[in-house]
């Protein structure tokens, strides 16, 4: 993006008041959604497509009986639309964290092992969790050092403490690739996202947190893909 649509994107982003280092430092968002998508409406209208879909597919809200099939097919194919190398990664990573955490809730749940190319998920860690779906960590804990933390929460059906892991560990996450980005359309997306988390975090609820977690008795992606 050059000339006038990278001034665009400067102003854009210079206009967003920064979001806090910590995220359960936020007692409310750094401006209302009303705020910033006035902001956003100086995305060029690709863009802003391809960051409706981008919160469509991390969040899902509006989805309550959605199968696996319906969910991964949907994901890949949000994956495919977008031609940004950078953001279909961290689209990626979001999609291989709810791989992981249906896996943890399913063995959980006393699923056993699947058989080869059955698991529904998403990413790079399919081939571990079903080679190593008695392992705690799926013999990838040295690589997603999060992993042992929230199977161990799971285990003790600590359900606040596991959401605060996991809406930290994608926050912190969105602030380290942030630091790749700074005036252009991919800095947007990572603002929003984090925009995202944190009128979560100051609208959150621990009681209905742990409701939530303690309703998903059904094994499949759909128990984690509304929040994660």
């Amino acid at each position: 993006m050059m000339g006038k649509g990278r001034f665009k994107y400067t102003m854009l982003l210079a206009s967003l008041p920064a979001h806090p280092p910590q995220l359960f430092s936020v007692t409310q968002t750094p401006l209302s959604r009303i705020q910033l998508n006035k902001r956003l409406a100086l995305l060029d209208m690709h863009d802003a497509e391809d960051l409706r879909r981008i919160e469509e597919l991390l969040h899902w809200s509006q989805i309550t009986h959605a199968t696996d099939e319906f969910i991964i097919k949907k994901s890949v194919e949000v994956v495919d639309s977008i031609n940004d190398h950078f953001l279909k990664q961290i689209i990626i990573w979001r999609l291989e964290l709810r791989t992981l955490l249906s896996a943890l809730r399913m063995r959980h749940a006393g699923v056993k092992k699947p058989p080869k190319n059955t698991f529904p998920g998403i990413g790079r860690w399919v081939e571990a969790i079903e080679k190593y779906w008695d392992k705690n960590d799926f013999g990838i804990g040295h690589r997603v050092t999060w992993i042992i933390p929230a199977q161990q929460l799971l285990m003790q059906n600590k359900s606040y403490e596991l959401e605060k892991l996991l809406l930290d560990l994608v926050w912190h996450y969105y602030a380290e690739q942030c630091s790749q980005h700074y005036f252009d359309f991919p800095a947007v997306v990572i603002y929003v996202l984090r925009w995202d988390i944190a009128n979560r975090w100051s609208h959150y609820n621990a009681d209905e947190a742990i409701k939530r977690f303690d309703g998903l008795v059904d094994a499949g992606l759909e128990g984690f893909v509304v929040d994660f």
